[in-house]
Order: C-alpha cells, then sequence, then structure tokens
C-alpha cells in the first residue's frame, strides 16, 4: 500500500509509463526502482510503494540519472546505489540524483570500469569551491577537487529553494516543447504552446490519420500535432 501522503503536486506514473518517458524497458525501470531476483533497487521509490506501481515526478528524475551513469560510463547498479545510500547519510538529502547541485565525477583507469570510483559534488562552500566526495570503494567519504565532471541535469528545470527538479523538457521542435510538470496532469507530458497533453493528440491523429484534420479538431497547428507524433516516435528505449 501507498503511505497516506498528499498526493498534490507529485506526479505518478506506472512503472511501464516512467519507462517510456525515460526511454528505457520496463524490465530496466522495476529494476532500478524496485528491484529484482539479481539485487536490491537503486533507489527507494518516494511513496514506499512496495506492490511496484506507482512512481513520482522525483524518482523519475532519479532514474534519468541513473540511465546517464549506465549509458555514458557503464558502472554497476551497485555502485549507483551504493552511492546513492552515501550521499542520503553523508549529505541528509532524500533524493541525491534529483538536485540541481548534484555532480557526478570519475577517478580511476580509464579502460578499466571496475577500478573506476564515483565522486560526487552537492552544493558549493562560501567561497564557491566545489568539493567532491568519494562514493564508492574502500576510501568512500575521502574529498576530492575535480574541475571536469558529469551531469545529467540538461532539459530540467530546479526550485532556487529546494534546489530538487521541478520540470523536466524532455522533447522539443523549433519553438513547441513537452513538458512534464508533476503540478500539471500528474506530470504527463503536454505541449507547453497548448496544454493538451501529447497522448491525446498522438492518440487523435493515429484515428484521423490526417494532420490538417486532426488540427482542426482541436484547434491547435499542425506543428503541434508533428510535435506529438516526432516525441513518440523519440520514446524508444535506450540500452541501460
Amino acid at each position: 500500500m501507498i503511505a497516506a501522503i498528499n498526493l498534490l503536486g507529485k506526479g505518478l506514473y506506472s512503472p511501464a509509463d516512467a519507462a517510456l518517458y525515460a526511454r528505457v524497458s520496463p524490465r530496466l525501470m522495476k529494476r532500478w526502482t524496485y528491484g529484482s531476483a539479481p539485487g536490491q533497487s537503486v533507489i527507494d521509490p518516494e511513496l514506499g510503494d512496495t506492490e511496484g506501481k506507482t512512481l513520482t515526478f522525483l524518482d523519475f528524475v532519479q532514474t534519468l540519472a541513473i540511465g546517464r551513469l549506465r549509458t555514458d560510463v557503464r558502472l554497476s547498479l551497485q555502485k549507483i546505489r551504493n552511492a546513492y545510500d552515501f550521499a542520503r547519510e553523508e549529505f541528509k538529502v532524500d533524493f541525491p540524483f534529483a538536485l540541481k547541485s548534484t555532480r557526478f565525477g570519475l577517478f580511476g583507469p580509464p579502460n578499466n570500469l571496475k577500478r573506476q570510483e564515483l565522486f560526487v559534488c552537492i552544493g558549493q562552500d562560501d567561497d564557491g569551491t566545489s568539493k567532491y566526495f568519494q562514493l564508492t570503494g574502500k576510501k568512500r567519504g575521502n574529498q576530492l577537487i575535480r574541475e571536469v565532471v558529469r551531469t545529467y541535469a540538461r532539459h530540467i528545470n530546479f526550485d532556487e529553494t529546494t534546489d530538487l527538479a521541478t520540470k523536466y523538457f524532455p522533447f522539443e521542435r523549433g519553438s513547441y516543447r513537452i513538458v512534464m510538470d508533476p503540478a500539471v496532469r500528474f506530470g504527463e507530458p503536454y505541449l507547453e504552446s497548448c496544454g493538451y497533453t501529447a497522448r491525446t493528440l498522438y492518440d487523435a491523429y493515429r484515428v484521423e490519420r490526417s494532420l490538417s484534420r486532426t488540427a482542426s479538431m482541436y484547434g491547435v497547428t499542425e506543428q503541434e500535432i508533428e510535435l506529438a507524433i516526432d516525441y513518440f516516435d523519440f520514446l524508444k528505449p535506450n540500452a541501460a
């Protein structure tokens, strides 16, 4: 059962929908968020949903970080989980992979991933210096200053007070873009220009099979219909 908390503004996704929007397979999404036979989950779902039915927007954003760490540098899920646990304990933050100030770095032989360790920076000192702490390996907790870091925060807006992710802009074309905002339609992707969900326009086009008829029915431009179509074409799983 999901804990009895206020769900307003949380964003709510089934693992299958979260997987679609993150462009990974449902199997990977469930593995990262709920665990599977090979091992425990990488993050702990915000709602404490042990039945594996509901993820929030911040859960989703954290899986974007996991996906980048897996595809960019092929870090093991165990190392990412260790990093997640250490960051929560050390920095007292609930969603370390959904913060604007989180930056990742690696240290170790470039051709030997098993010997590379993960570093993180959350925030800066008063003098603006970014400090990185080793999250994995025997010397985790050691401090290191690095100038070159990896980030997964492109296309995400963050709250200036909490530093947490508030909106995600997964796709755009010209002056039109898709938005995922947990405060709007429970986080379902929608077109910023007209307010319709991308799925509504996409499904309507699949029925009508005509850009002009679909655009006329919904009072939008053909370019907005094309954006919805192209977005769903874009939503094809990456290997991670």
